[in-house]
């Protein structure tokens, strides 16, 4: 199927250098990865990203939580970028949601600074990958929210940190979304709901946009590995939403992609090419960043 916006001509190297430098990413999978070939440890990709004169990034892992290794890089290996732990919800990282309030408490008081609710282990991600029943659901059978979730979105918080959907469903997303509303939690972010595993629509995309939560774009998902997704449909999305209330990532280290940081220089230029302004990509690969991470430009 042909793009529907046909991709620009050519992009000054400055404009990409100028966007590049200062950004930050926020969707990083490091080795070692017990599940997955990783190219490239959680010590590169804080090298590499300060190599490139990046302000950022956010070390991630479905099997362990990074708070330590981002608290042991930024104090003993980089000066000038921040690195961040996060931990994702799920059996190896938190015992499921039953400790998983807990366990986040405690990685907040080391710096950690992301929570994902559940992705790999997530109901509807186990569904996708063709083990329906399997997995964590955090709706009962009538539809509300596990009492696990507000202890959780309480700890999120008291320790001012981001919340993102993880590879759960758009019901269960957009009411844990409302729960954290309702908490007065506004560092809330839709991951990657493109993506072929998650499946958004676009009214739902606008419909969570219009509650205040930040929509992620990752370059990944563009690649073979992820579906080949057309960069026009992240476009639209911006476009739609505004740029404002974006967020772009890699989603990168598999053993065949390129280091993260290149990664990034990469989808830049992808996205201004596909039609965004250069004004747009700045508010989402650092200036959105930044406010979720209170990181000063």
């Amino acid at each position: 199927m042909p793009v529907r916006n046909k991709p620009m001509g050519r992009i000054p190297v400055k404009v990409i250098d100028d966007l590049w430098k200062d950004s930050i990413d926020m969707h990083i999978h490091p080795g070692p990865d017990p599940n997955a070939e990783r190219p490239i440890d959680s010590i590169k990709v804080a090298q590499y990203a300060e190599k490139a004169g990046m302000k950022g990034v956010v070390l991630k892992s479905f099997t362990y939580n990074t708070a330590s290794d981002a608290y042991l890089i930024e104090k003993n290996i980089t000066k000038d970028v921040h690195v961040f732990g996060s931990v994702v919800i799920g059996y190896t990282t938190t015992g499921g949601l039953t400790y998983a309030a807990k366990t986040i408490e405690a990685m907040a008081k080391i710096g950690c600074k992301v929570v994902w609710f559940p992705a790999m282990d997530a109901e509807w991600c186990q569904a996708y990958l063709g083990h329906p029943g399997a997995g964590i659901r955090i709706l009962k059978e009538d539809g509300s929210l596990k009492e696990e979730v507000y202890s959780i979105l309480k700890v999120i918080k008291e320790y001012n940190m981001v919340v993102c959907s993880g590879h759960m469903s758009y019901e269960e997303s957009t009411k844990m979304f409302d729960a954290a509303i309702e908490l007065g939690i506004d560092k809330m972010v839709a991951t990657h709901p493109l993506a072929e595993l998650s499946r958004f629509t676009l009214d739902q995309i606008r419909e969570l946009a219009g509650k205040g939560v930040y929509i992620e774009h990752v370059y990944g998902t563009t690649m073979p590995r992820l579906g080949n997704l057309d960069p026009s449909d992240y476009v639209d999305c911006v476009k739609m939403i505004g740029a404002e209330r974006n967020l772009m990532g890699t989603d990168l280290a598999q053993v065949w992609d390129t280091d993260p940081a290149t990664g990034m220089r990469l989808f830049i230029a992808q996205m201004i090419q596909f039609g965004c302004t250069p004004e747009e990509v700045e508010f989402m690969c650092k200036k959105n960043p930044a406010k979720l991470l209170d990181i000063e430009l």
